[in-house]
Formats: C-alpha cells, structure tokens, sequence
C-alpha cells in the first residue's frame, strides 16, 4: 500500500505527462479491462514487486492459476456455503453472501461486473529504523487484532476486505459494492466496480540511506500461511459469486507509471498462494463430488 521513496516521486514529477502514465500492462479503454485474454492480462498484471515499486519481468502462470483463470467455477454456491458453515467462517467474512452478485463497473452502459481480484499489502505500521518485533505473527501483536486496530478507521480509500497475520478476515465492504483503492481507477472513475481490493496485513522498516520516513523494507517471507490460506479462500468466493475464475492483480501494477506510486505487495509468492488454491479448492469441491 506504502508510497514511493522522495527521491522517485521527485523523479516522477520531472517526467511528461505521457511518460508518467505508461502503464505496465497495456490497457483497453473498449473492453473496460486490458489487452489480451484473461491469463494473459493476469500474466502481466502479477508480474513480481519489488523494492521501490520495480517490477520483474513476465513469468509463466503457476499450474492452477494458469488452468482456471477465466474459466468457469463449477463450484455452486450451495456447496461453498455449506463448507463455510462447517467451518463456522461467516460469509460476510469472505466478502459478503457466496449468491450474491459482485459490484458492477458504474457509469457505462452495459455496467460490467467486476472481473479483477487486486492483491494489495497494508505496509503498515511502518518501524522505521527499528527492527520488525518477532510476534508480528501471534495473537498477542496489537495489528493482528481487529477490534484494536480497525483498518475502517480513518479517512482515504480502502480495500474490501483485510486479513491480518493470523489468517482472520475483516470485511469493510461488500464484494457487491464498487469501492476504488488505486491510482488507475481514481484516474478512471468508470472503472470504479471493476476491482475487488484485499489488502494483507504487513509491516514494514526504512531502507538504511534511503530517506527519512521511507517503508522501503518487508518481511521475508512477506506473509503467513493462514494468509495465504484466507486469501485463496476469498478468491474462491469472489470467483463463485462472479461464476468464473477472477483475474488477479498486484496493487503495484495496476499503479505503474502514476507519480507516487504505490510498492505491494512485497514479497508475495504466487506459487504459494496457487498451492493453496489448490488444495483448498479440492477440500471444497472434490473432483468426484456433485455440483
């Protein structure tokens, strides 16, 4: 979620207008979304973050998210709620009814539904020179719990839902209502509806030299596996309620090229978090099953 350093957002200012705004993955006014089919938008738009909000180049989808993106769910809503109910995971927990329609782009006439899962990291609270305490992954850290530290608070654009480092969701709002949380869409206010945003709990540190202030550093590995786990399982509700596989997006992609910029996720691994799709999406619906 954090900002770029001083130093490049002065260096953004002095670019042309033309030059701050060249986009990562290149975007197709028409058809409300990006060029190519939806792997291949999804291919560019997770390409990896890095430091400073660089990114590293195209690399082949992993074998579950590369098989499914686009494709039709064949998971029926009845079966996910059922699971949840055994799991007792609330479904306005996961982004609201698992039968529910997803928000819809306003202000165009055909109204799409949302069709981008954007992957986004709070960086917050920032550390500063101080080391990341070692309980960032326990119940006892004071971000880890909602009820102290409610991400509704405040001013400014929010995600729809967060999950903290222990795997707990918190819904702010519904996967049904369009709400914008990156610099594209307050660009391009019609597209407002398009994105669902779930932002994963991570602190950060300063890069030692590089500006006061900054949040330059992650942890590594950047999240837990129970945020893997609830992330994938938000993905999958989304994903039944829009009745195909949702292209997902880093925060930081959809961003490139606008000055002030934002860097998330950091230390994401995608193999990860298309493992536990896997696994949890044959928990839910094993192959044999019954739809």
């Amino acid at each position: 979620m954090k900002r770029l350093p001083a130093l490049l957002f002065l260096l953004c200012l002095s670019l042309p207008a033309a030059a701050q705004k060249q986009a990562a993955c290149p975007y197709a006014a028409w058809k409300s979304g990006f060029k190519g089919d939806a792997r291949a938008q999804a291919t560019c738009l997770l390409r990896p973050v890095q430091r400073y909000a660089r990114l590293g180049g195209s690399a082949p989808l992993p074998a579950f998210l590369a098989a499914r993106i686009g494709q039709r769910t064949t998971i029926a809503p009845a079966r996910l709620r059922a699971w949840l109910a055994q799991q007792s995971i609330s479904e306005t927990d996961v982004g609201g009814a698992v039968d529910a329609p997803l928000s819809r782009a306003a202000g165009r006439l055909a109204a799409p539904m949302a069709r981008y899962f954007v992957i986004h990291d709070t960086s917050y609270p920032n550390f500063l020179a101080a080391p990341i305490p070692d309980h960032i992954n326990d119940a006892g850290w004071d971000f880890n719990d909602f009820n102290r530290r409610n991400p509704a608070l405040g001013g400014g654009p929010k995600g729809h839902v967060y999950v903290n480092r222990l795997g707990d969701s918190l819904a702010v709002r519904d996967f049904g209502t369009a709400g914008y949380a990156s610099k594209l869409e307050k660009d391009k206010p019609s597209l407002t509806g398009l994105f669902l945003h779930v932002e994963l709990v991570q602190p950060r540190n300063s890069v030692p030299g590089g500006g006061k202030g900054n949040d330059g550093l992650a942890p590594d590995p950047g999240f837990t596996a129970a945020q893997y786990e609830r992330l994938a399982l938000l993905y999958l509700a989304a994903s039944v309620r829009k009745g195909t596989w949702l292209i997902p997006a880093f925060h930081a992609v959809l961003d490139t090229g606008y000055a002030n910029g934002h860097d998330d996720p950091q230390n994401f691994s995608l193999e990860t978090w298309s493992a536990t799709l896997a696994r949890l999406t044959h928990i839910i619906s094993p192959p044999d099953s019954t739809q």
